[in-house]
């Protein structure tokens, strides 16, 4: 039979709380790494939904109803590529 004391039971709980502990920390470190390059904040000026072209491809896109996919994804990229490239002057 196994001898319980005081020390053991406070020692298993101590291990507990520790390894709680670090997994709450890298969690919340995990959380931290989420925010947005400065170039993609809201009020920028950058990023797609600032971006014209980027609005009417994909509202282009919800008119053909093509769903998340390679297919939307490629009509997105071409899309895109197209109206940048009608609007940019040539060097």
């Amino acid at each position: 039979m196994l001898k319980h004391t005081r020390f053991g039971a406070r020692t298993l709980a101590l291990g507990a709380l520790m390894a709680i502990g670090a997994y709450a920390a890298s969690a919340g470190l995990a959380i931290a790494d989420d925010t947005p390059p400065a170039s993609a904040a809201p009020g920028s000026g950058g990023g797609r939904q600032h971006d014209p072209a980027w609005a009417d491809c994909k509202k282009q896109a919800d008119d053909q109803k093509l769903e998340r996919g390679d297919a939307r994804r490629e009509f997105m990229k071409t899309c895109i590529k197209n109206a940048h490239g009608s609007t940019k002057p040539s060097s």
